[in-house]
């Protein structure tokens, strides 16, 4: 929904969306290449590029981040249904629940400088 701040050296070359594709031209050696979204981020990664050489870096979201939110909300609605209809309680929803649930929350804290790979 928003874009990624691109970093080359650690100054701002420009935005990246989601699936898209984009070329810088760099001056010849050593280069840090990073990308950034509020407080979350991507590694830095070091390379030297020599004088007509072209490199290509793909950069990708947090994985599986668009199967995470969907497949929580089934697990719960199922876990709803099953507990308000079935008047049964199906534990191993909540474990699923809950492992879906800090999946995310990893990268938004402990792991923000990883979050795109």
């Amino acid at each position: 929904m928003r874009n990624f701040g691109f970093y080359q050296d650690d100054k701002k070359i420009g935005t990246i969306a989601n699936g898209k594709t984009i070329e810088y031209q760099l001056e010849p050696g050593k280069h840090r290449l990073s990308s950034k979204i509020d407080w979350c981020g991507s590694r830095t990664i070091e390379f030297d590029i020599k004088e007509n050489e072209t490199k290509t870096i793909e950069l990708s979201g947090l994985k599986y981040g668009t199967l995470i939110l969907p497949l929580l909300l089934t697990i719960l609605l199922i876990y709803v249904f099953a507990k308000t209809q079935l008047n049964t309680n199906l534990r191993f929803l909540r474990v699923f629940g809950i492992i879906l649930f800090f999946y995310p929350l990893y990268f938004l804290t402990f792991g923000k400088k990883n979050i795109c790979e």
